[in-house]
Formats: C-alpha cells, structure tokens, sequence
C-alpha cells in the first residue's frame, strides 16, 4: 500500500499517524514567504488530517510543535486549538522556550484508527478524478476558493461509488494518480497531460480519486485519466 502514511495493524483495526511540516512560511525576519502564522498552522494540520481522513479513520488526536517563541504563535495555537475542541479531538503542543528564533518552524503529527482502510479497491474501466486545483505560495492564499479543505474531503467520501481519496502535494497529480493505480493493482492511463499534472500542490490544494462517475460538488472537479 502506497500512502504517506505509517499505518499498523492494532486489535480490530489500524492505527494511522500521518505528519507534516512547515519552515520558512510567517512573519519573522528570515521567512522567504511572508504570510500570517495562523494562516501557515492551519494548513500544515490541514495536510495531515486529509492524509489521515482520507484513508477512512476517526481521528484520535494531533501533536503540534513550533520551532518558535510562545509569544509568536500564541494566536496559531488558539485557532489550532479551537479548531480541534469543536471536532473533540485531543491536542498536545510543544513551542520553543529556550532560544530565539529568526525563521518560523512548524511540524504535525496526527493519530487516527479504522476498521478498515480506504485504500485500493478500485476496477478497470474506473475514472480518476481531480477535486481542486494544485496552488503552492501565494497562489494558496489568492485562490482559496478553488483550495480543498478537509470538509470538501469528508462530503466527497459519502459517494458510495467514489473509490480511493489521495492528497495530492509536492510531486503532483500523475505522480499520485500513479499511486492510486498501483493500490488497486492496475494502471493509470492520462488523459490529460499540461504542466499543472506536474505542478507542487502545496499544502493539499487538491486530491485525486478513483469514481466510477462524477460526483456532485461545489469544488471544480476535472477527469484526468482511467484505470486499466
């Protein structure tokens, strides 16, 4: 099974931890990308709650640590922290309290158990499929509406006839859409082949999935391929 994700067989089900991480993205002296601290916690706990969800888990709980000064991320904790409480899910911070720090830093952990994964399974003849468009810097920011977010995710997955889910991030579309195949033994065959098939897709922007029809949304969503 292909997913970024280490996955353990544990009494009726599995345990599912999946991680992420975010450096040189804030407000401090030395980040190459400027955008508001909050804003790049989010997204980094977003990725690794979509790689966990998406494999068919109840999240169990979400570590946290920053690279940085309480003072700096007092205000990313408390949305992160809100966030979490609303879903009932447990959460552990660490910051830095013994150095000061020029560049902001910030990893993910999250726990999560099924009964039974959300991996594979797909048939021939099976379409795949894009939600999202893949954005990476501050394409992220200035195209939020076209960004999947982990509610898009969860409504997708009510499909009964929609298939595998994979996040799709640095190594873009084909190359998950490659994965997918693999999972269900099969092939991908492309029916689209532009650069954006091959573009980072930064924080999750979009996911690729296996359908056998299109399901409604509200998110764009493209046919890039077939199974075989």
């Amino acid at each position: 099974m292909r997913r970024d994700a280490a996955i353990v067989k544990f009494m009726n089900g599995y345990i599912v931890n999946t991680c992420d991480s975010a450096g040189g993205i804030g407000t401090l002296k030395n980040d190459l990308l400027k955008i508001d601290v909050c804003t790049v916690a989010m997204k980094t706990l977003k990725v690794a709650l979509l790689e966990n969800i998406s494999i068919g888990t109840k999240i169990l709980s979400v570590n946290m640590g920053f690279a940085n000064s309480p003072q700096y991320v007092k205000r990313a904790v408390e949305v992160v922290r809100e966030f979490l409480s609303e879903r009932k899910i447990s959460l552990t911070i660490s910051t830095e309290k013994n150095f000061s720090t020029d560049q902001t830093g910030i990893g993910v952990g999250v726990v999560g158990f099924a009964e039974k994964l959300r991996i594979g399974g797909a048939n021939p003849g099976d379409g795949v499929y894009v939600m999202g468009i893949p954005r990476v810097g501050k394409e992220v920011i200035e195209n939020s509406h076209d960004v999947v977010e982990i509610e898009d995710i969860i409504e997708l997955m009510k499909w009964n006839y929609v298939g595998e889910i994979i996040p799709v991030g640095s190594q873009g579309i084909a190359f998950e859409a490659n994965k997918l195949a693999k999972n269900s033994s099969l092939k991908f065959v492309a029916e689209e082949n532009g650069n954006w098939m091959y573009k980072s897709a930064g924080p999750a922007t979009c996911v690729v999935f296996s359908s056998k029809e299109i399901p409604v949304s509200k998110k764009i969503i493209r046919r890039v391929g077939w199974l075989k």
